[in-house]
């Protein structure tokens, strides 16, 4: 998401606006929030469109069909001001990068990805087909990825333009490349339209490649109607499929639900709940960097420019820092230009390697490593790219494991800015910057100020995630003990103690998270002085570990050994 630009709207009926999200051949695209706090897609038309009255009452029928259609695979309409000037619809906004962003960044989809993609988009078509509606613009940028599934945007509304005078002569309504041959030869277009869409949509997600090619929209649309697509890599299975739906021939392309039961006989929806990822883990990070901004603490950094993580430090060589480009996505630089190191495939190949090195315990030289990959991906990709973010919080990580507490504290806090800026405060991943900024800062020895940020990071995660949630439960540990730390031991215990008994009651009696809540409790009561209590509650504990790790395991040992220290 962009910042507002200059003549941006601030608001649109009942919607304050937030950001830019994206522009398209109809209009532009914002993020907004509701009164009540649900955030939408606002698209508003171009002004050259919204003067046209064909164009407007054309749109006005579209957007009343749109209303109607209800899908688990579709963004359905909130809002839309049709007679407003200009016109404009709100959708629910769907936290995740189109198809071409996901395939532009992590790749081609492999097989086992796709399965979900295509079921997902065809049943999104039966959706709209089924209030009388043609998508005839389904491609790459109109298809979102969500963490459960796809979600097609935009169905419908694309009809708006049909008989409008919006192109120059010898143009034609659509994209190039994904339109089928008789939407090309503007012949009577039906829902075998969107499958021969469905079809290229597919092979692009495969292949990583457009199946007709680029170059100039009048050659693309030549191989369309004449020629073969190019279905270099896809697997054999996929390749049946997608060269069905591309019949040059309306008649000999199958139904939708023709195609549900082909992707039926080579993949079985999964089951399970919470549910089993759908997508490589490099797509779901992408996803997790499209969570819906939201209000909290650092908001005061979103107009403070991004920190580049360039400062020189004992891992960090100082390097000319690059220059902000303003994009969260794509590539700064031409990849065909970059030398090998440099290119995108290379950097994830370097940060995997760092990250082994520092599994394997040399956390120096995996930072040292991280660094330079942090430099190149910035440069490279853009320094609010979700890898570049990602590159730093494993820099700073690696630091920290190495002992440089102060100097990775000082990294997340600035991490932490920079994804509450580009992500928004209330991301998952800004407020893990923020737990790991204070746990750092407390290891580095300022205890007091560590247990007053964690504070907070418990009240957000629990307000965010949710009271119970692990990342909730794990941030009040930490609180808890550098609360004690800082010297106040009666309240550490009482802190230890509530957690102790809401993890029994989330995890268990006997999870291991628990028991140690219980031995943290009793090990703050004896430092309070509470000696006799500690060794009441160190009896107990040293009892149920050994029905739970065995006699001899260490925290057992531990236990007998603390409960004999206190009752002394």
């Amino acid at each position: 998401m962009e910042p507002l630009g200059a003549g941006d709207p601030v608001r649109v009926s009942d919607f304050v606006l937030r950001g830019r999200l994206g522009a398209g051949g109809m209009g532009k695209v914002f993020l907004g929030r509701s009164p009540g706090g649900r955030a939408v897609a606002v698209k508003i038309v171009h002004p050259h469109l919204a003067v046209q009255p064909k164009f407007r009452r054309r749109f006005q029928r579209e957007v009343t069909a749109a209303r109607a259609v209800s899908g688990a695979f579709t963004a359905p309409v909130v809002a839309a001001g049709p007679e407003d000037d200009p016109p404009w619809i709100a959708t629910v906004y769907i936290p995740g990068p189109s198809l071409a962003e996901a395939v532009a960044t992590a790749g081609p989809l492999p097989e086992d990805a796709l399965w979900p993609l295509a079921a997902g988009l065809v049943e999104a078509l039966q959706a709209i087909h089924a209030e009388g509606l043609l998508h005839r613009d389904l491609k790459p940028s109109n298809v979102l990825l969500a963490a459960d599934g796809p979600r097609v945007i935009d169905f419908g509304i694309a009809r708006a333009m049909d008989s409008t005078a919006l192109t120059g002569t010898g143009t034609t309504i659509g994209t190039a490349g994904f339109m089928s041959p008789e939407q090309v030869e503007d012949q009577p277009v039906g829902l075998a339209g969107d499958v021969f869409s469905l079809g290229a949509v597919l092979a692009f997600a495969a292949s990583g490649s457009e199946p007709f090619g680029q170059g100039p929209p009048l050659g693309i649309l030549h191989r369309v109607v004449t020629g073969e697509p190019r279905l270099d890599g896809l697997p054999d299975p996929v390749r049946a499929l997608v060269i069905a739906c591309l019949a040059k021939k309306p008649a000999d392309r199958p139904t939708t639900a023709q195609l549900l039961e082909q992707i039926a006989a080579h993949w079985d929806a999964p089951d399970d709940f919470p549910f089993t990822p759908l997508w490589p883990e490099a797509v779901t990070t992408l996803i997790d960097t499209h969570a819906t901004p939201a209000t909290a603490r650092y908001t005061e950094h979103v107009l403070t420019p991004p920190l580049l993580h360039s400062a020189p430090t004992i891992t960090t060589p100082q390097r000319d820092a690059p220059e902000p480009t303003g994009r969260t996505t794509g590539f700064t630089e031409d990849p065909a230009r970059l030398p090998q190191p440099a290119r995108p495939r290379a950097l994830r190949r370097r940060r995997r390697h760092a990250l082994k090195l520092g599994e394997a315990g040399e956390h120096a030289e995996a930072a040292r490593l991280l660094a330079e990959v942090v430099a190149d991906s910035a440069r490279v990709l853009g320094p609010d790219h979700p890898d570049t973010l990602g590159n730093r919080g494993n820099h700073a990580s690696e630091l920290g494991a190495a002992g440089e507490h102060a100097e990775a504290a000082r990294l997340f806090a600035e991490l932490a800015a920079d994804r509450a800026r580009v992500l928004g405060p209330d991301h998952p991943d800004t407020l893990s910057a923020r737990f790991l900024h204070a746990t750092n800062l407390g290891e580095a020895g300022d205890h007091a100020e560590a247990a007053r940020l964690l504070a907070e990071v418990v009240a957000d995660r629990a307000r965010v995630l949710g009271a119970d949630h692990h990342h909730a439960l794990a941030a009040r540990r930490r609180h808890a003990g550098f609360v004690g730390e800082a010297g106040d031991h009666a309240e550490s215990a009482r802190l230890h103690a509530e957690l102790a008994a809401d993890r029994a009651r989330v995890l268990g009696a006997d999870h291991y998270d628990t028991l140690l809540s219980r031995h943290l409790h009793a090990w703050e009561l004896g430092e309070a002085g509470e000696h006799a209590e500690a060794a009441r509650l160190y009896a107990e504990i040293a009892v149920d570990s050994a029905r739970v790790l065995g006699p001899d395991h260490p925290d057992t040992l531990s236990a007998r050994s603390f409960s004999d220290r206190w009752s002394e």
